[in-house]
């Protein structure tokens, strides 16, 4: 069954949860979480085991935490770019300290999180699948996605929301963020002390998510 036929036998326009497999299924430039993790550590060591050893520090029973593992490779990495000014990473302290002269902080490792995330890198191979998604969203009332990059909203010229604006929102074709997007870093979700911050902020976005998937099943 083509994917447009299948979301046309809804009565009610379905809401859709899309995680990272949709990234991963159609972008050259995306990962898993440890995928993405690993490529941070890569770029700013040249050394796997750096990257080894924070994650087996970040174990806990017989689970990785990636959260706590972004949360250590947060700290390497803005330590790391705040010694070296000019260095590799120029582009990304350029940005710091550009918003930072309007008072605004943003974490550099989020920073880099988006530059690396931006660009959306298509596969070609997949380019005829995609034309049959784009041909879906009339039928489609909004998506709920985890993923960081804007694949979701391009693919389906839908209505980014992200954070609070989530709860001023007409749901009907829009994207709800919920982990962030690449258009703000400061909205990035993704170490534990973000994750802890989005459970004690958010119970009004969750709510709002529920009632969303309660009356479009």
């Amino acid at each position: 069954m083509e994917i447009q036929e299948f979301v046309s036998h809804y009565k009610n326009h379905p809401v859709l949860f899309i995680g990272t497999g949709f990234s991963l299924r159609y972008l050259e430039n995306s990962f898993s979480w440890d995928g993405l993790l690993l490529s941070v550590a890569m770029e700013l060591t040249g050394n796997a085991e750096f990257y080894y050893d924070l994650k087996a520090e970040s174990l806990e029973g017989d689970e990785y935490r990636y959260d706590i593992l972004a949360t250590k490779l947060e700290s390497v990495f803005n330590k790391k770019l705040a010694e070296d000014r000019n260095g590799k990473f120029k582009d990304i302290n350029d940005v710091f300290y550009e918003h930072m002269k309007r008072g605004k902080k943003l974490s550099r490792f989020k920073i880099y999180l988006t530059s690396i995330l931006k660009d959306l890198k298509i596969k070609e191979s997949m380019m005829e699948e995609i034309n049959s998604l784009i041909k879906t969203r009339k039928n489609i009332g909004s998506i709920i996605t985890t993923n960081y990059d804007q694949l979701v909203e391009n693919i389906f010229d839908f209505n980014p929301l992200i954070g609070n604006n989530i709860l001023l929102s007409n749901p009907y074709g829009s994207v709800y963020k919920i982990h962030g997007c690449v258009s703000d870093p400061n909205n990035i979700i993704i170490t534990g002390e973000d994750y802890a911050n989005f459970d004690n902020k958010y119970e009004l976005i969750r709510a709002q998510l529920l009632s969303i998937f309660i009356h479009n099943p």
